[in-house]
């Protein structure tokens, strides 16, 4: 079986690779271009990619450009894979990859970050409801958002 991990930088890194290692599939990873930490940890079989992420000295076009460039690099990287899943936990770089792989009826797992107690991400807030499993680490997430599931704590 093969999995598409879509990975950001920090914590987000590190609770998709203690994921990653815990599942025994084929794996490939989706990380951030700029993110040299997130590579070096990765080591192999990843894709980098555009971070569609707003930056102060952006103005809003170069934002949605690179939003639309990473709907294409998804695509391709879905096409080229063929994963049997994409699972995310929580990186911003989720939301193009998962449409793209919902489109092509791969199953998506969202798995939000748990610093999330109350409230979803964006990304997660964006998410609910177009994922096949949406996992919070806390009851009280779950109970606030239709379609957001609590099974423990996921990492």
């Amino acid at each position: 079986m093969r999995v598409l991990f879509v990975l950001g930088s920090g914590g987000h890194t590190a609770r998709g690779l203690i994921l990653s290692n815990q599942i025994r599939a084929e794996k490939s990873f989706i990380v951030p271009w700029e993110s040299e930490v997130t590579k070096k940890k990765v080591q192999r079989n990843y894709f980098s990619v555009l971070s569609p992420r707003f930056r102060a000295k952006d103005n809003v076009l170069m934002t949605v450009l690179r939003t639309l460039i990473l709907f294409l690099h998804s695509l391709l990287i879905l096409l080229v894979v063929r994963p049997k899943a994409v699972i995310s936990t929580g990186s911003g770089l989720t939301i193009p990859p998962f449409l793209i792989a919902k489109f092509l009826r791969i199953k998506t797992i969202y798995i939000e970050s748990p610093s999330r107690v109350y409230r979803p991400s964006i990304a997660g807030k964006l998410l609910i409801g177009k994922v096949d499993l949406w996992l919070s680490s806390w009851p009280e997430l779950a109970e606030r958002y239709k379609g957001v599931e609590y099974r423990g704590m996921v990492f």
